[in-house]
């Protein structure tokens, strides 16, 4: 799991760290930076993953703009080249330094910083370039020393510095890198969901990125995969649990007779003459849609076990956003997802039990110099108000103050 994210020189978040739960909740009034939080984060999984192209960020949910407007422009700090974004995972940090390439200002490169402990090096981190990693991974890949070797070869253009004094140093070091480069799943597969429900609806093959995308597409693509190929359909009767939270919904199938490049559900509505039998996609309200989008996002073992949910109460009454959120906490637990939600809901804070350490709440905001900032809101015994009251009544801040 995540233990914590550092932005650095991001639009408007220009140093801030979230020290994440299983399920975080952001809040805050409309631009202060909730979503560029998200979208930092989604910046780090794309150099984590090496897949820095505009044509894969838009599909991770980063909203694509000219370079310059990717740094923060603030009156009150010097300006920089770089954006920093930094995970820890297991007291581990993976840390990616995010610059524009010098020949076209589009294209991003990323320096990968090395965190190490002060007893193996005399500094606390060092940066290497993509050309430097891969050799010390080769050497440490062909070489069959031993720690009690003390020979390695020299690199092709020798630091300005030393980085190591002993053999031990140096292969610990190279183990590093080799674990920095492969133990980044987490971070790697990362997503910021915003489902619409005109893609919800979308029947035909529209998978660009499996299973699911970003605003639903391939929905019932990979729902119609799981019944034909997965020999535990468990999968289903989780999502069905989850349906029945909706008072009219009874069941749905995957129907019999679809052609290999047809998708659909039958979907059944208990209030209905036995006559009508069982209604379509097209038919269903979009509250039905975004459940089960959520449902399977949360269930599915072929998800992303990181990713967030911009504005996740669309579409919900409020007391169904109650509702639907305890039930997410939960399937999040069972299914090892962890999620950073945003919404302008109060009812969605009602689903949170802060005095579970695993269920995070954060009230994002900008200070006088205009820098996106998020304060943890823990949990108070003295507290009775339930928390969609404390927000509205502007206790805990998170809602616009110039009227």
């Amino acid at each position: 799991m995540i233990q914590s994210v550092h932005i650095e020189n991001f639009k408007s978040v220009v140093d801030l760290t979230l020290d994440l739960g299983t399920f975080n909740v952001l809040i805050g009034e409309n631009g202060c930076g909730k979503s560029n939080i998200l979208e930092a984060i989604a910046f780090g999984a794309a150099a984590c993953a090496d897949k820095l192209d505009r044509e894969f960020m838009g599909s991770r949910g980063i909203r694509l703009t000219n370079p310059e407007f990717m740094f923060s422009a603030f009156k009150d700090i010097t300006p920089s080249s770089s954006i920093i974004v930094s995970f820890k995972i297991n007291e581990r940090e993976y840390i990616f330094d995010l610059i524009n390439e010098s020949n076209t200002s589009k294209k991003w490169i990323k320096k990968v910083v090395i965190s190490l402990a002060e007893q193996l090096l005399p500094h606390r981190s060092i940066t290497l370039n993509e050309t430097e990693i891969n050799f010390l991974i080769e050497i440490l890949e062909k070489s069959t020393l031993n720690k009690n070797q003390s020979t390695f070869p020299a690199p092709p253009t020798p630091p300005q510095e030393p980085i190591y004094n002993e053999s031990s140093t140096i292969a610990q070091l190279l183990r590093s890198i080799q674990d920095q480069k492969s133990s980044q799943d987490d971070i790697s597969s990362y997503f910021v969901y915003t489902p619409e429900e005109h893609s919800l609806r979308r029947t035909e093959d529209t998978m660009q990125i499996y299973p699911l995308g970003i605003n639903g597409e391939g929905l019932f693509q990979y729902l119609k995969e799981v019944s034909q190929y997965k020999q535990d359909n468990t999968i289903f009767e989780e999502i069905k649990i989850i349906l029945s939270l909706l008072d009219w919904f009874e069941d749905f199938s995957i129907p019999e007779d679809l052609m290999n490049n047809e998708y659909g559900l039958r979907i059944k509505d208990k209030y209905l003459n036995e006559d009508l039998h069982h209604f379509g996609i097209n038919s269903t309200n979009e509250g039905f849609l975004f459940i089960l989008f959520y449902a399977t996002l949360f269930i599915s073992d072929q998800t992303p076990t990181f990713f967030a949910i911009d504005n996740i109460e669309a579409s919900f009454n409020p007391k169904l956003c109650t509702k639907l959120i305890k039930s997410l906490v939960q399937l999040a637990k069972k299914h090892n997802k962890q999620v950073i939600v945003t919404t302008h809901n109060p009812a969605v804070l009602d689903g949170l039990d802060l005095e579970d350490e695993s269920q995070r709440l954060f009230v994002v905001r900008r200070n006088r110099e205009g820098h996106t900032r998020a304060e943890r809101i823990e949990h108070k015994a003295e507290r009775t108000m339930p928390l969609s009251e404390i927000w509205t009544s502007g206790f805990i801040g998170g809602l616009p103050n110039n009227f």
